[in-house]
């Protein structure tokens, strides 16, 4: 009797262990890795990293939004009541964006032009790009912030295979 229940078992417990390493809720591996430069933009390019800035704002990625800043990256901008441009260093703007995406239950940049004769590729390694921006933030309150304005970028990187690095954004908003 006992090899007779071993012999009807032995099948049953192969089985039960093949099925239950498929699991139908879970979908398969891709086998074809994603080229992250494709889906979030190249930043060797100068649209590129235009193209990663505002991915870091569509998915409020602070770290993605990190990596487009230099170590020593100064945000300016314009205090209108005071009359006066106030900066802050890479650490004060990392810390503010992460509230600003944690705060945020969508955002969306959008980058609609350049302006003239602000498109300037100095070197290699150097441009200077101004851009027109359109920003809508919605809080996880529901309350709506929308603004437009321009940045003013410094970009840089070490040799032209590297992708470009923020020096510094002066940001002329109207929020």
């Amino acid at each position: 009797m006992k090899k007779v229940l071993r012999a009807a078992f032995a099948p049953l417990l192969l089985l039960s262990l093949l099925a239950g390493a498929c699991n139908p809720f879970a979908p398969a591996l891709d086998e074809v890795p994603t080229d992250q430069n494709q889906l979030l933009g190249n930043p060797v390019t100068v649209r590129g990293f235009f193209d990663r800035f505002r991915a870091s704002y569509q998915l409020r990625d602070s770290t993605l939004y990190g990596q487009l800043l230099t170590p020593r990256f100064i945000f300016t901008y314009r205090d209108f009541a005071a009359n006066v441009d106030r900066s802050w260093n890479r650490d004060v703007d990392a810390n503010t964006t992460y509230r600003l995406f944690r705060a945020a239950r969508s955002t969306n940049l959008q980058w609609t032009q350049y302006l003239p004769s602000s498109d300037t590729l100095t070197s290699d390694t150097l441009a200077y790009v101004e851009r027109s921006f359109l920003l809508t933030i919605e809080q996880r309150d529901n309350e709506r912030f929308s603004g437009a304005g321009t940045a003013r970028l410094v970009l840089v990187r070490r040799n032209r295979s590297e992708p470009w690095r923020m020096r510094s954004w002066y940001d002329r908003s109207e929020f």
